[in-house]
């Protein structure tokens, strides 16, 4: 649920930045893709821990790797990238639901979980539907004064390519 949120947003995040900078590079896209495969040795290393301590009822270390890089297939076709893993079918389909289905709880006898409130309104279109709004409306203000000092990468010492 929000992680799935927060998916969504890195992603139009990423999208944004890196078609503004035009920064992203055969190096970049090298970077990304080692970050991704190292990620998936490292949750493997996890599974195999997990499982020296004995087998987990309904699931097999093999099928929740295969599940990892189900997930990070899916998370590199976001970003725009070709699956390095090829895993088609969903390998834990049963799981898809209780990671990102609504949760429902009786009020009186449970405390909240979840980071999205009551407060929280609208959805994620009509925050970036603003954006780009105010993104339109900042490009077509000639009146605004160019500013020649230093943006917060060259300030940081980080040269976007």
């Amino acid at each position: 649920r929000d992680e799935s949120l927060h998916c969504e947003g890195i992603t139009r995040l990423f999208h944004a930045f890196t078609k503004e900078r035009d920064c992203l590079t055969k190096a970049v896209k090298e970077d990304i893709i080692d970050c991704c495969q190292k990620t998936v040795r490292l949750e493997d290393a996890f599974i195999d821990l997990a499982f020296e301590m004995g087998p987990v009822p309904g699931m097999t270390a093999k099928e929740i790797k295969k599940y990892i890089r189900y997930i990070a297939d899916w998370r590199l076709g976001q970003l725009g990238f070709q699956p390095i893993y090829m895993i088609d079918e969903h390998p834990l389909p049963w799981l898809a639901p209780l990671l990102n289905g609504v949760e429902h709880a009786n009020f009186f006898e449970t405390r909240a979980t979840e980071y999205s409130k009551a407060a929280t309104r609208g959805n994620w279109n009509d925050v970036w539907d603003s954006f780009d709004r105010r993104k339109k409306i900042r490009a077509n203000d000639d009146a605004a004064p160019e500013d020649d000092g230093d943006d917060m990468f060259k300030q940081a010492g980080v040269a976007a390519e």
